[in-house]
């Protein structure tokens, strides 16, 4: 029944459909400290004062000419990122004990290491001195509080076209430092009231880049086959990417489950894969009168054929002891601790035909 837009829940028919009452719902609400929610809640807001992310950068660099076609160059770049998002639980409070060589809060053993534990006896006995609001799985909430700086050095040596060619060679040897790769709680602190201690290798470091590449046009210009040939190579080198070691459970009884570490393990302490490669370029022009041409090209990627990993296994357990420095390995199998789960495609082939007037 309606009345002044107003649902009025009476005693209905027989058979009819009831109002449901906060009698019903009982049964199913736990009453926290922030109202009546149900079990297991899990809260997100943001920070009342968010304030979106900012970029210094500064560079410098020199260049030098050498002869009439030849240069070098030398450039350093920084970079210092503030205000970067980061979903921190606020349930989490500081009292919980620091523990060492007893199973987490799961029963899975650890490596003896120690590590605060919310999962610990005395949590149970007084909740209110581990969590915020014992009545609730996590509050996390978006805060604006991450950092990254990044170093970059550059040395370049390169050719301008001449003679029938050019030249390009590249080294960078760089260095990224953050606290937090996303704000999705998968990310998240493995010790919530520690956040210090996050601050390790980004995701995204690289510390050395390798690229040389060359233009070479066919010497024979005069000769009708020969002629109009254009060859491109392309070899370039990365070094791997720093990888987190995870336990593959809660072990430290946050209600945070996919983020934690081995006790001891500082975050992204693996290194994963390389990737080199050998990429060409071959094409040839033939002239159709003045105005118009017809170009064919081959283009193949990773010609040398090799495996390129790019993932890696990084559920190691919470009994995962140091040296935790480690790297990906193909000297196991994908289900196993540190192997290799994934490959970059391997050489590829491709041809094409362009028409120009």
């Amino acid at each position: 029944m309606f009345s002044q837009g107003k649902i009025l829940c009476g005693a209905p028919p027989q058979g009819a459909n009831a109002c449901i009452t906060q009698s019903d719902l009982a049964p199913f609400v736990t009453v926290s400290n922030t109202g009546s929610l149900p079990p297991g809640t899990v809260l997100f807001s943001g920070q009342p004062d968010y304030r979106n992310p900012q970029a210094q950068q500064a560079s410098v660099g020199i260049e030098r000419q050498i002869g009439k076609s030849w240069s070098v160059s030398a450039n350093y770049i920084y970079v210092h990122t503030t205000h970067l998002p980061w979903a921190v639980d606020t349930n989490l409070l500081p009292g919980a004990p620091m523990v060492s060589g007893i199973p987490g809060a799961n029963g899975l053993p650890t490596n003896g290491l120690p590590f605060q534990d919310w999962g610990a006896p005395v949590c149970s006995k007084n909740p209110s001195q581990c969590f915020a609001d014992p009545g609730i799985l996590q509050n996390n909430e978006y805060e604006s509080i991450a950092n990254a700086v990044y170093h970059g050095g550059i040395l370049e040596l390169r050719k301008r076209f001449s003679s029938g060619f050019s030249l390009l060679a590249n080294y960078t040897y760089s260095k990224a430092v953050d606290d937090s790769t996303d704000f999705n709680s998968d990310y998240a602190a493995f010790n919530e009231v520690d956040l210090r201690a996050e601050r390790s290798l980004s995701d995204f470091d690289q510390r050395h880049k390798v690229v040389f590449a060359a233009v070479v046009e066919s010497p024979w210009q005069r000769s009708h086959i020969l002629s109009g040939f254009e060859f491109a190579p392309i070899v370039s080198y990365n070094s791997g990417h720093p990888f987190n070691l995870l336990a593959g459970a809660d072990i430290n009884g946050d209600n945070h489950f996919t983020n934690d570490r081995p006790p001891g393990a500082p975050r992204n302490s693996g290194l994963g894969p390389s990737y080199a490669a050998f990429d060409i370029r071959l094409s040839k022009r033939i002239n159709l009168g003045e105005r118009a041409n017809l170009q064919f090209t081959a283009e193949g990627f990773n010609i040398a054929n090799r495996t390129n990993y790019a993932t890696v296994n990084n559920i190691v357990g919470a009994s995962f002891a140091p040296p935790f420095n480690v790297r990906g390995t193909s000297a196991v199998s994908p289900s196993q601790p540190l192997g290799y789960t994934a490959a970059l495609p391997k050489r590829e082939i491709q041809l094409g035909l362009r028409i120009g007037f």
